[in-house]
């Protein structure tokens, strides 16, 4: 007899399921070509760790942006940036290459 074959996990989908490749891990679900991706089968073995709004790039740096130490070292970094950016600036300028016209 021959081995039978294992259907979508997805709500009402009859297709079979991939081998392998439509495995979710998170869920435990086996899953068909069109509902293998975690956003097409709605995978609920996912945290939620969606952070509001436009936000999401401060989790975890309150404390560390509060800090005046932080602010004072981000300030100096900027400043040794600027100065490295001037000092390359200045050699590129004297290394460049000049035409000579009129020979």
């Amino acid at each position: 007899m021959a081995p039978r074959r294992i259907k979508c996990s997805f709500k009402e989908c009859k297709d079979a399921a991939q081998r392998i490749v439509g495995d979710c891990a998170f869920c435990e679900g086996h899953y068909c070509g069109k509902h293998r991706l975690l956003e097409d089968h709605k995978c609920e073995g996912l945290e939620n760790v969606s952070v509001p709004g436009r936000q999401w790039w401060l989790v975890g740096l309150f404390g560390l942006l509060d800090s005046e130490e932080y602010m004072a070292d981000f300030l100096d970094d900027k400043q040794c940036k600027k100065e490295a950016h001037e000092q390359n600036a200045a050699q590129l300028e004297a290394e460049r290459t000049h035409v000579i016209r009129g020979v």
